[in-house]
């Protein structure tokens, strides 16, 4: 049995924006995935998971909302100044344009567009959840820090939670127990908000995981845990966006 060949390639978004893009085969519209990446910039882990995301039936797009910066994972104080000066309404524009990228590309399938999000791009996927309304069908935010913290680190960071009510996705969150940035006080103060206007979302905090569980790339990975977010993420995708599993080819 073989499969025909995922294409990957970096395109303009808008003059202002680039990406990385991964279409699956097929040639007919499949649903499509937003991926929001770390402060470090679009690296090849990002790449990476945009290639996985595709050889499982959705085309993919990573827009490179820091303008082509890459840092190395030992680089967060040069890499934090850099991804936050990315404005909050700057990303929302990114997003929107990213959305409206998709939505004319002939391999994805309309009012079928997810997003998914890590670390900083944990917090960008929910800041677009409240802003793009029904543009986006699912959401899904991974270690978000700043959604509503009282770190003193993120001082200069708004409280995206006055904006719930934006929401019209179904949302899932996913954090780490022993993650030091985000504390069980600020997933209270999220699940509360949420609920509290009536959204439909999950919330999984997995013991034995810090920060960036997700990244195979890092020293913090938790493959075990790593494996039961992707399950999880990978139903809910399902369930709002459409399975879009690519069948074995003779």
């Amino acid at each position: 049995m073989t499969r025909e060949k995922i294409q990957t390639q970096l395109v303009q978004i808008t003059p202002n924006l680039k990406g990385f893009l991964a279409l699956p085969p097929g040639g007919h519209p499949r649903p499509a995935i937003l991926i929001y990446y770390e402060i470090f910039g679009l690296d090849e882990h990002f790449k990476e998971l945009a290639r996985k995301f595709a050889t499982m039936g959705y085309v993919a797009l990573v827009p490179d909302a820091i303008g082509g910066k890459v840092f190395g994972y030992d680089e967060v104080q040069t890499a934090l100044p850099a991804a936050r000066a990315v404005t909050d309404g700057q990303f929302v524009t990114h997003a929107q344009d990213a959305v409206t990228f998709l939505q004319s590309h002939s391999s994805v399938l309309p009012g079928h567009t997810g997003q998914i999000g890590f670390c900083l791009g944990g917090r960008w996927a929910f800041l677009a959840a409240t802003q793009l309304g029904s543009h986006i069908q699912a959401t899904v935010a991974y270690y978000g820090g700043g959604i509503d913290s009282k770190d003193p680190r993120y001082a200069a960071v708004p409280s995206l939670l006055p904006n719930v009510a934006g929401i019209q996705s179904p949302l899932l969150l996913h954090y780490g127990a022993q993650d030091t940035a985000i504390t069980p006080e600020e997933i209270g103060r999220i699940t509360t908000a949420l609920a509290a206007s009536g959204k439909t979302f999950g919330v999984h905090v997995f013991s034995g995981a810090g920060h960036a569980f997700a990244n195979d790339r890092r020293a913090s990975h938790n493959p075990a845990v790593a494996a039961d977010a992707w399950n999880l993420t990978m139903a809910f995708f399902q369930r709002y966006l459409g399975a879009a599993e690519i069948p074995a080819q003779s």
